[in-house]
């Protein structure tokens, strides 16, 4: 007889609860492919209630073909989710994973199966919540497959273990007494070294995954594969002998679970990833419909009113933009998908792609309103008006003019005014409202220089020039006192300045509310009619996606009435696209040109010199220019998208089975610059990387490569120093934030097994079940201190109301008896269904959702395990369960809690601010790429620049949400300035609209123009370029050292981009260089669209030069100033007021005693 049946068989106790650390969601385990908190970025991660969880937008009753069920009853907005996910299309993947988590229920309770699954068998029903069917069945086997794959690495890590153990100990017991096998007797220090340092190691190398790749399809992977080795090697340390087949107790239910989980996403409501993407895109496309609609009736409004209002544009487009990440997870492993369909799955690419610049369409039109909104925010330096005392001022000052704020309530600022760089082309700003007609018998000049007669006499304008500076330097005083804690010195005193000079000169204008009137008037006229057929077209592609599959099983319906249909569907769509393309003809050729009408006057000729017209400012043109030119773009791709809907429904005639694509390089790919697929990400983010962005990608070659070098030795020379580099880099790798905390959480968990390596401690270990303190402290460790406090906080609270249910369901199954496999399954039978709903659908942070199911669950399993199958080491049934799985979850949360104080320790605080300084970094990398790309026209590098902004974008949004936790940060050193990270991150993110922008405008201008665009806006000029990387390097390398800024810097960078008046002229009058362009104005030149995209172009650079400005402030305001020079910036008769002290680092302003 073998020597194994002689040795007693150990019935091992395994706790089977994986609790995902942080906000975790299981939708980012399977890719982000079924179920997902909701795309909102204001919901808070620590349980704020939103809108549907499954695709972060809620799509229309009638495009999910389900009927939603009326409640009677109103609910609480808490609540509400419950109805927004009420629907039959809904209820499918609930139905289909509380099958299979019943099935995997019965198993475990029918005897044999019992036996056969062993004393772990309860893992079946665990893994049934962690990992359900609730995806297309692609991404159900890439999520079993590798879940199996990583627990059997785990198993065989343990084997090997086991091994070098076995070499080291001295004697070899084949037949050891149970007895002295569960009180520790065979442990001995050599081995169990050994095993201690296999864990170690095991743990660091699971966990180091978890956080590098995060939450993709290896996220339940890491988890499982850390509950192999943490239970095995912990109870493998007490057998006297290597048993190798220790680890087939996790392997084993896993199997069950992944092989039901197979059947019924196969057999059971099947889904396909086709149909997910394609529900997905409408939950893209169907806020759009309604934000064109919204733009049709905002333009008829009047503007000037108080109650006006864009919000409910942008909020549209912005959940639009929010279930993008969700749609690309979709897309991800659409090339694998099997379908029988007349479409394949990679027909949707192409509308895919024009669907994410749909998105950044609709974000151009918004920009409009930002424009004409006079309540909108303003450079910071306008002083509060609320301000109690005002500084003294010298007497010379006394009666100065009030502030700009007092006597001019709707001056632009520079959103609004930035797309003129001056006025005095067609006004002077002081003088009278009426523009000089100029004589035919000379050209027209718009830069300002000769068009108007200057009235003003030299002592008025001396004394003008006086009070204003006087206004000035009290702007100034103001600014101080109410922008800046008692407890902290102004900043930004040196920009806000320059700024002031700026607004009270080029960047405001009496009549603006007029002029906006008129123009939006204008405006509005020119496009209702585009609008309207651009959301009827939309319309009707949402219309086409949620009827891509229909009658595919309809093997009765003869085929001559199948391609009727197919011919009128292609027939509704060509009259569709002929519609939107006679639309778009006329607007571009005709109907676009009436925001021209107020400056036709102008370009009239006329025999009277004295005769004047009332002419707004071109900036007012530049603004309907915006609008115009993204509205035109935006019809241009819903134009593409129909083109293609025909196309498909034109070559696709019968339906066919499709299978995967040979390329199967998709499956279970992922890497940290992969895109990321939901924004509530696992915490283990890298703020040093974007996903979706491969900085291997980002060196371009034109003065030599733009690459990093190595300030502490050269290249390596041969291949010695070749191998010693790589070497180096590899070790100082491992102080980087993803190795350091993985082995911060291999030194937890060996700290927490102590007790099961320990000989006095080792029975106690083991007969309570200390395992699951073991990987409940490991798997609540995260990077930042911050979540895993909320991690602590979020499992002790889940894990007691799941004890509670699962008492619960014990006791109604089963009475005051040993437990009854028919009540049991009989309870479940009603229960799993209500719990999968919630577990798919409660909008809250997915560890408490998980928690409190997997506790349940786990509470009856181990109940039933107890009552059924002999065990050396029991923990009893019902409460007894109960009681001592909370104790040991918090004892392992709160280890886990205290260690993260220990260093290395790591904050969100930290993590934002060094997010801030790569996402800034990386804008000035894409910034460059944009004007090399006006520059030299290579078309490879547009795909690349588009992926890169929506990363970046992706970035900054997840870290709104990462935020959330932060005040679970405890700190003596203050409260945590929240408002100031979040005015930065809103600035950068504008910062990424505007370069999505103007990388448009410049695929669209021709070469001549090109350059003239690039001549005016200064983007080829060495020495404005040079100031503008400087303030971008300075703003990231401040941020990610946390070091104060000069307090002299190149900002604000507008005073030198309006270097030169230009004013509507394409080229400077003093020019020597025109690019073959005309230099004298006309109508025709104002009429062609080449000079549309001009002026759009010169507007969005204004943009995204104003911002930086914005920026470079915004930042000072967190971290300070330094490199003080008395008098530097501010004129000479104000450098030493009364009042003001100026010392280094910063300005401070002191309030003088008051008069009485």
């Amino acid at each position: 007889m073998p020597e194994d049946q002689h040795r007693p068989h150990l019935q091992v106790r395994i706790q089977s609860e994986p609790t995902v650390a942080g906000r975790v969601s299981l939708a980012s385990a399977s890719g982000g492919l079924h179920s997902s908190t909701s795309g909102t970025l204001e919901k808070d991660r620590t349980g704020h209630p939103d809108a549907s969880k499954n695709d972060g937008t809620t799509i229309p009753a009638q495009i999910a073909h389900a009927k939603p069920q009326s409640l009677s009853i109103k609910l609480p907005p808490s609540l509400q989710w419950i109805p927004a996910n009420w629907t039959w299309s809904k209820w499918k993947p609930v139905i289909r994973s509380a099958l299979a988590a019943w099935i995997s229920l019965v198993i475990f309770v029918i005897p044999k199966s019992e036996n056969l699954l062993g004393q772990a068998g309860f893992l079946i029903i665990i893994a049934s919540f962690l990992s359900p069917p609730s995806d297309p069945f692609i991404a159900v086997l890439e999520r079993e497959l590798m879940i199996l794959t990583f627990v059997g690495l785990g198993w065989a890590w343990t084997c090997f273990g086991l091994k070098l153990a076995n070499l080291a100990r001295p004697t070899n017991i084949p037949n050891p007494s149970l007895t002295g096998i569960i009180t520790g007797q065979y442990i001995e220090a050599g081995p169990t070294v050994i095993i201690a340092v296999f864990l170690f190691f095991g743990s660091v190398f699971f966990l180091y995954i978890k956080a590098r790749l995060g939450p993709g399809p290896f996220l339940f992977a890491c988890v499982f594969g850390c509950i192999c080795i943490d239970i095995s090697l912990a109870t493998a340390v007490l057998f006297p002998y290597p048993d190798y087949k220790i680890g087939q107790i996790i392997m084993l239910p896993l199997t069950f679970h992944s092989a039901v989980a197979l059947t019924l996403s196969i057999l059971l409501f099947p889904s396909s990833l086709s149909a997910l993407f394609t529900m997905r895109l409408q939950a893209v496309l169907s806020p759009l419909v309604s934000a064109v609609r919204e733009h049709r009736e905002h333009l008829q409004q009047d503007m000037s009113s108080s109650d006006f209002s864009a919000t409910s544009i942008i909020a549209a487009v912005d959940k639009a933009e929010g279930a993008l990440p969700l749609l690309a997870a979709a897309a991800r492993l659409l090339r694998l998908d099997v379908i029988y369909s007349r479409f394949a799955p990679t027909d949707y690419g192409e509308i895919h792609a024009l669907t994410r610049r749909l998105i950044v369409r609709a974000n151009g039109m918004n920009v409009y309103y930002t424009f004409i909104d006079p309540t909108r925010e303003r450079f910071p330096i306008t002083p509060a008006p609320s301000t109690p005392v005002t500084p003294t001022m010298p007497s010379h000052s006394s009666s100065r003019p009030p502030s700009p704020d007092h006597d001019r309530s709707h001056r632009h600022d520079e959103k609004a005014d930035g797309h003129s760089p001056s006025d005095r082309g067609l006004r002077e700003r002081s003088g009278s409202h009426h523009c000089r007609r100029h004589s035919a018998s000379r050209p027209h000049d718009f830069t300002g220089s000769h068009s108007h007669q200057r009235h003003h006499s030299p002592s008025r304008h001396s004394t003008s020039h006086h009070s204003h500076h006087n206004l000035l330097h009290g702007s100034l005083l103001h600014l101080a006192l109410s922008r800046t804690p008692r407890t902290e010195s102004a900043v930004g005193v040196f920009e806000s300045h320059r700024y002031l000079n700026l607004e009270a000169t080029h960047l405001s204008h009496p009549d603006s509310e007029r002029y906006t009137a008129r123009a939006t008037e204008l405006l509005s006229t020119s496009c209702q009619d585009l609008l309207q057929i651009c959301e009827s077209t939309l319309q009707g592609a949402c219309d086409w996606l949620a009827c891509v599959r229909d009658n595919r099983f309809n093997f009765w319906v003869r085929k001559e009435e199948k391609e009727k249909i197919r011919t009128e569907r292609i027939q509704k769509y060509e009259n569709l696209h002929s519609e939107l393309s006679a639309a778009l003809d006329v607007f571009t050729k005709q109907k676009r040109l009436s925001v021209l009408d107020p400056y036709r006057a102008i370009f009239t000729p006329s025999d009277d010199l004295n005769a004047e017209y009332d002419v707004p400012p071109h900036r007012y043109l530049f603004h309907c220019y915006v609008y115009q030119y993204h509205l035109m773009r935006f019809a241009a791709l819903i134009q593409a998208m129909l083109s293609e809907i025909i196309r498909l429904e034109t070559e696709r005639a019968i339906s066919k089975v499709w299978f995967p694509s040979p390329d199967v390089s998709k499956l279970a790919f992922w890497s940290v610059w992969a895109p990321s697929e939901v924004l509530d990400r696992d915490d283990d983010e890298n703020p040093e990387i974007i996903p979706g962005l491969d900085p291997s990608t980002m060196a371009m070659a034109d003065l030599g490569k733009a690459v990093r070098r190595d300030p502490d030795a050269l290249p390596p020379r041969n291949a010695l120093e070749s191998v010693m580099n790589w070497l180096y880099r590899t070790v100082m790798g491992i102080g980087g934030g993803n190795a350091l905390f993985a082995l911060k959480a291999g030194v937890l968990t060996i700290i927490l097994t102590l007790p099961s390596f320990i000989k006095p401690s080792a029975e106690f270990a083991y007969r309570n079940k200390f395992a699951w303190a073991v990987f409940m402290g490991q798997l609540t460790l995260a990077r930042f201190r911050g979540d895993t406090t909320f991690g602590l906080v979020a499992r002790i609270c889940s894990t007691f109301i799941g004890c509670i249910i699962g008492t619960v369901m014990w006791y109604i199954s089963t009475g005051s008896g040993g437990g009854n496999p028919f009540g049991l399954a009989a309870v479940c039978l009603v229960c799993f269904p209500f719990f999968f709903f919630v577990r798919l659908y409660w909008p809250v942070p997915p560890m408490t959702n998980l928690i409190i199911f997997v506790t349940s669950v786990l509470v009856i399993g181990y109940s039933y395990q107890d009552t059924h199958l002999a065990s050396p080491s029991s923990p009893g049934f019902g409460v007894h369960v109960a009681w001592r799985r909370f104790v040991l979850v918090t004892v392992g949360v709160l280890a886990a809690g205290v260690f993260s104080f220990l260093p290395p320790s790591t904050t969100i605080r930290s993590y934002q601010r060094r997010t801030l300084a790569t996402t800034s970094a990386e804008l000035g990398s894409i910034y460059c790429s944009i004007v090399s790309f006006a520059n030299t026209k290579k078309e490879e590098e547009t795909a690349p620049v588009v992926s890169q902004l929506l990363s970046i974008r992706s970035k900054l949004k997840r870290s709104i949400v990462l935020k959330a936790n932060v005040i679970y940060e405890f700190s003596l050193r203050g409260r945590w300035p929240a408002e100031r990270y979040q005015k930065i991150l809103e600035i950068q993110l504008q910062i990424s609209y505007l370069l999505s922008h103007l990388m448009s405008v410049a695929e669209q201008l021709e070469p001549a123009w090109a350059h003239a665009f690039l001549k005016r806006t200064r983007m080829l000029d060495a020495d404005f370029q040079g100031d503008v990387l400087a303030v971008i390097s300075l703003i990231s390398s401040s941020l990610r050292s946390g070091h104060p800024l000069p307090q002299v810097t190149p900002c604000p960078l507008l005073d030198r981009f309006m270097e030169r008046r230009h004013g509507l002229n394409v080229i400077h009058e003093e020019s020597d260089d025109d690019f073959g362009l005309p230099k004298v104005l006309t109508m025709e030149t104002l009429e062609s669209l080449q000079y549309l995209t001009f002026c759009v172009g010169v507007s969005t650079a204004f943009g995204i030069v104003t911002r930086l400005d914005r920026l470079m402030v915004a930042v000072k305001e967190l971290v300070g100033e330094q490199y003080h020079i008395d008098g530097v910036g501010l004129p000479l008769h104000h450098r030493r007021p009364p009042g003001v002290e100026m010392r280094s680092p910063t300005v401070s302003i002191v309030r003088p005693a008051s008069n009485g």
